[in-house]
């Protein structure tokens, strides 16, 4: 190979040297471009949800005509009533429709339709938008002890709040004539009775429980027993596809009405598609004829 071929090849080596070099620099300096114009990661805060209880009112607001909606004060907290006065010439009554807790006011499970339909029976209904389930109830611990304790806390506490909103209702049904009844869902049945057992709330002229019941044995023994010796009347309304609580909690509730030989005390089972909906038309009928039964 002559001289001049040797150092031609020489030449093109250190030709591709530089290119390569040039080649990892222009990299090198986009790398440190991307580099720069990328932001730091942030620590991006996640908001807790909304509470349901606020849910529902601002669904109660959005969807509701604003004529229905009446803000209610029960000492320093407010809360939501949907008021319908009777469309009839001659006034029954007031009916104070209180949903489960975790439930809205406008509750489809029968509230709502007894809302709507019972003005035209000649009852004012006053709905009531309840607060939410205490946090700890049922407790969670693990000592039986423990548990009826951190229970009985949380329902103390949950009646006062409950106890305030009634006494601010009934004195918002005083304004229209005829007697008052209510109708409860779940749950607020059981404290609802203890508070009229006490006598912390005027007693209703009648009662209307819907799937009632307490979430375990002890506090739906005490209810049944707690309802049987009350002097108002009562209609006990369940449902044959129901929460098995429910079903378990009327069972105690008829056996103790019977030992008490309660007055006025009548229990009936609503055949329902829909596990815990109840059939609205046989709702109505329900109510009506047993008002009926009892002189109104």
């Amino acid at each position: 190979m002559s001289s001049s071929g040797a150092f031609s090849q020489e030449q093109e080596k250190q030709q591709e040297i530089l290119t390569q070099n040039k080649e990892n620099e222009t990299n090198s300096d986009l790398t440190s471009k991307k580099a720069l114009k990328t932001p730091a990661k942030k620590t991006i805060a996640i908001q807790a949800p909304v509470a349901l209880e606020q849910q529902h009112k601002d669904d109660i607001k959005h969807y509701l005509q604003e004529g229905e909606i009446k803000p209610l004060l029960a000492g320093p907290d407010d809360f939501i009533t949907l008021i319908k006065e009777s469309n009839t010439a001659n006034s029954k009554g007031v009916a104070i429709l209180l949903a489960d807790w975790q439930q809205t006011a406008t509750s489809p499970k029968g509230l709502n339709y007894l809302r709507i339909t019972l003005p035209d029976q000649g009852w004012t209904t006053i709905s009531i938008q309840p607060p939410s389930k205490p946090e700890n109830y049922p407790s969670q611990a693990l000592k039986i002890i423990e548990q009826q304790e951190e229970n009985l806390a949380s329902i103390s506490a949950y009646q006062l709040k409950l106890s305030a909103i009634m006494k601010t209702v009934m004195e918002k049904a005083q304004e229209y004539p005829g007697i008052f009844i209510v109708v409860v869902e779940g749950s607020h049945g059981a404290i609802l009775t203890d508070l009229y057992q006490q006598e912390k709330n005027t007693p209703p002229n009648a009662l209307i429980l819907l799937s009632s019941y307490m979430f375990n044995y002890e506090a739906n023994q005490q209810y049944a027993s707690a309802l049987a010796q009350t002097n108002f009347p009562v209609l006990d309304l369940y449902l044959m596809r129901d929460h098995p609580l429910a079903l378990s909690s009327a069972k105690l509730r008829l056996s103790q009405a019977k030992k008490e030989m309660k007055a006025f005390y009548r229990q009936q089972q609503l055949t329902n598609l829909s596990s815990s909906y109840y059939p609205k038309e046989a709702l109505l009928l329900a109510i009506k004829g047993w008002l009926t039964s009892i002189g109104w």
